[in-house]
């Protein structure tokens, strides 16, 4: 069993000879911001609501054409999955067919004030000229996707170049060109079931390996709060609450990654506490049911439990969004 910050993997069948295995990914109630690992609480229900949302995008996207490595879900927080090779030391020059592709996608509908973009172009670590137009003077909207490229398996995730993601990753350009491409037709198919939804999507993360024909399909997980930035009414649902109760630790963990100094040898943050614990379960379970089954009422269930958050929290959310 290997265990991530939020899920862990059970193996059935190794992958072999270019082939995928057959794996159990299970959605735990652990989660992790800013890259800092395992934080002190657990959010009840936030796995089975992960996995419920998984699985709808994952329809979502059976019906777009996009390939998965979904099979079928096997309880209330876990699924099983066509399990890919995970090549970790580098032993193939290249990915292959049956292998994960070692790179995080993001796409970008728009940048909000906590946009990673603002920053890396203050830095001078982002040329503006890679991003698109907005759709208006002022608008945080951008008039298209916009695509860019992380790490995945070293300490901290950082932002590549196409160049760069493929030496990483392990593929052509003209495999990262496939994945651009594909992500451009994954991002608006979130999308368009969000805004049904009565959401709105502000960007995501998506993962991609090889079928055992070298075809491309899209692993790990997409449209679920851990890897997309949902806004209700120019409000953050999604772990943008969780970030919203650690003030500071962002530029604490930026200076941790700075200094050199290792993941083993940070402090660890204080508990949240039952109440706030309690109103992010909330929060979960209610964006959970929009995003599986649209609804006005569910919609406005999921309203009542942002505001129960904030009045519980103290969370200024408005502050952070920038819509």
């Amino acid at each position: 069993m290997k265990r991530w910050s939020t899920k862990d993997l059970y193996t059935l069948t190794p992958p072999a000879d270019g082939r995928p295995g057959d794996g159990i990914l299970t959605f735990t109630d652990r989660y992790s911001v800013y890259d800092f690992g395992v934080m002190p609480d657990e959010i009840p229900g936030k796995g089975k609501a992960s996995c419920a949302m998984a699985i709808t995008s994952f329809g979502l996207m059976h019906d777009a054409g996009i390939a998965t490595h979904f099979v079928e879900q096997v309880s209330d927080n876990a699924i099983r999955i066509k399990l890919l090779d995970i090549d970790l030391e580098g032993r193939r020059e290249l990915t292959g067919p049956g292998g994960m592709i070692p790179l995080q996608v993001v796409y970008r509908n728009a940048l909000p004030k906590e946009s990673s973009v603002h920053r890396r172009v203050a830095a001078g670590r982002l040329d503006p000229a890679l991003i698109p137009d907005a759709r208006r003077p002022g608008s945080p909207w951008l008039d298209e996707v916009m695509v860019e490229f992380t790490t995945k398996f070293e300490e901290t995730d950082r932002f590549v170049t196409r160049a760069e993601a493929a030496a990483v990753g392990r593929v052509g350009l003209k495999d990262i060109t496939r994945i651009e491409q594909l992500t451009q037709r994954l991002g608006p198919v979130l999308t368009a079931h969000c805004e049904a939804a009565g959401m709105r999507l502000v960007d995501g993360k998506a993962e991609y390996g090889f079928d055992a024909d070298g075809e491309l399909i899209v692993i790990d997980h997409a449209g679920t709060p851990d890897e997309n930035r949902f806004y209700l009414d120019g409000v953050p649902v999604c772990k943008e609450l969780l970030r919203c109760l650690h003030p500071g630790l962002r530029e604490l963990v930026q200076r941790h990654v700075e200094d050199g100094l290792p993941r083993d040898r940070w402090a660890r943050p204080e508990p949240l506490g039952g109440a706030a614990v309690e109103a992010t379960s909330e929060v979960y379970a209610a964006l959970s049911a929009v995003w599986t089954g649209p609804s006005t009422s569910a919609t406005q269930d999921l309203s009542a439990a942002v505001r129960n958050f904030v009045e519980v929290t103290g969370a200024v959310l408005g502050d952070r969004t920038g819509l």
